[in-house]
């Protein structure tokens, strides 16, 4: 029954968060256990790169035949928009992991712009980090192993991402991206809250939600529960597609 999903359902592109490795996914793509083909897709870690920029890497690892379905993690739900809006063969679904159409931070957090370009910048206590991003309900086990695995990312390539994000708006790309979209975030998600998925949802009031018992780090501190929202959003479109062929057969009868 496994490999028999794994050729039907659509292929899954994983984007990265703000480290852009795409090795924070590995708990994630474990929990599927093979269910949906995945493949991750990493950013350079030595150049700062935009969003615009880093379009091309996106597309790049489209398939050419088989259907697929863009995950944008936190920073790269934008990314995953934009590439929606160049209506590109095959995509037949986005999901959004903790992540924004527009600038999510809060305004008194906007007018701080000027941290990214201090000696701030080269601050980063990495206990503080994670405790921020999982909140306190993520299960120590995996809290560790995301301490432990939390990548380094070079300070200009961070702080090129952080400007990227304070000036992002892809509401409009959003709004006219013709496939289903489907929203996973955390319940406790302090980094950029509800108001992120307000913006989304009135952009796409379709849009399928899905909120976990976590903080911001979703896939990382409930990847068994994610897999199972992402799996049943990917069975959905199928079926969907299923629905639409069948259709289509009595029609031309």
């Amino acid at each position: 029954m496994k490999q028999d999903n794994v050729n039907v359902l659509p292929e899954l592109i994983l984007l990265p968060g703000l480290d852009g490795t795409g090795k924070l996914f590995e708990p994630f793509v474990e929990a599927l256990n093979g269910r949906i083909k995945t493949r991750v897709v990493s950013y350079p870690s030595d150049q700062p790169l935009g969003y615009e920029e880093l379009l091309s890497y996106v597309t790049s690892c489209f398939p050419e035949e088989k259907p697929f379905i863009l995950l944008g993690e936190s920073f790269s739900g934008p990314l995953a928009v934009m590439a929606a809006a160049q209506r590109p063969e095959n995509l037949v679904g986005i999901v959004l992991s903790a992540s924004f159409a527009r600038n999510p931070l809060p305004a008194i957090i906007q007018k701080l712009q000027w941290v990214t370009s201090t000696p701030l910048m080269y601050l980063r206590p990495r206990r503080t980090i994670v405790n921020f991003l999982v909140g306190r309900r993520c299960d120590p086990g995996r809290r560790k192993w995301i301490l432990e695995n939390l990548p380094e990312i070079d300070t200009e390539v961070l702080r090129k991402r952080i400007k990227e994000v304070f000036k992002v708006n892809v509401r409009e790309q959003l709004k006219n991206a013709d496939v289903p979209v489907l929203y996973v975030g955390g319940v406790t998600d302090w980094l950029i809250g509800k108001r992120a998925l307000d913006t989304i949802w009135l952009c796409r009031p379709d849009v399928q939600i899905k909120i976990l018992d976590t903080g911001h780090m979703v896939l990382q501190c409930k990847p068994e529960d994610s897999a199972a929202a992402i799996i049943e959003f990917c069975s959905g479109i199928l079926g969907s597609a299923e629905g639409k062929v069948q259709s289509a057969e009595g029609e031309n009868d």
